[in-house]
């Protein structure tokens, strides 16, 4: 089996797994509290996250939580600009609308180039490299962003692996946090 057929089969399997959790409610609770922490210990004023899909953790709730904390809070959202990423401003009560993939993206919000960067996994690994959907576009856009941000994995610890076998482009994470831990 090739590299890429075996990322494809570990996708799916870990997508079915995620979506599968049996204590989801609980595992996410705790994945969101520790996302919390990080937060607030990391003392970034600009966010950019996802919208969950495919079973990933739900941090909309997070992030609503800390733009109230401080009037300079600021979350985005991806959207799809050609190959790369783009993050709009976005809050709770902001209008969204179907974008690339049927990912809901705000309707309306200026660009925002973000401190830090909550990026779902598939799976990750002990160096923290993710595994993502394969289109490439959180590693496209983090080559071409100056200044780096930091870039924090968001998982269930079941996503975690031996080895995502990373390719030459892959991007190592800061950190991933997880319902278990901080890696």
């Amino acid at each position: 089996m090739d590299k890429q057929a075996k990322r494809k089969l570990q996708r799916t399997r870990l997508i079915e797994a995620r979506k599968a959790l049996a204590d989801r409610e609980q595992l996410e609770a705790a994945l969101q509290v520790r996302v919390a922490q990080w937060l607030r210990q990391a003392g970034v004023h600009s966010v950019g996250y996802y919208f969950p899909i495919r079973g990933e953790p739900d941090l909309r709730g997070v992030i609503e939580r800390w733009l109230a904390l401080d009037a300079h809070h600021v979350a985005a959202l991806p959207v799809v600009r050609r190959d790369e990423l783009e993050f709009h401003a976005w809050s709770a009560d902001a209008p969204l609308q179907s974008g690339s993939f049927g990912i809901p993206v705000p309707a309306h919000g200026r660009v925002v180039q973000p401190e830090c960067l909550l990026v779902p996994c598939v799976a990750f690994d002990r160096q923290r490299f993710r595994l993502g959907y394969g289109g490439g576009y959180y590693d496209r856009t983090l080559a071409n962003l100056a200044p780096w941000p930091m870039v924090v994995g968001i998982a269930f610890d079941i996503s975690k692996v031996d080895s995502i076998d990373a390719e030459p482009h892959d991007v190592s994470m800061d950190v991933v946090l997880t319902d278990a831990a901080q890696y």
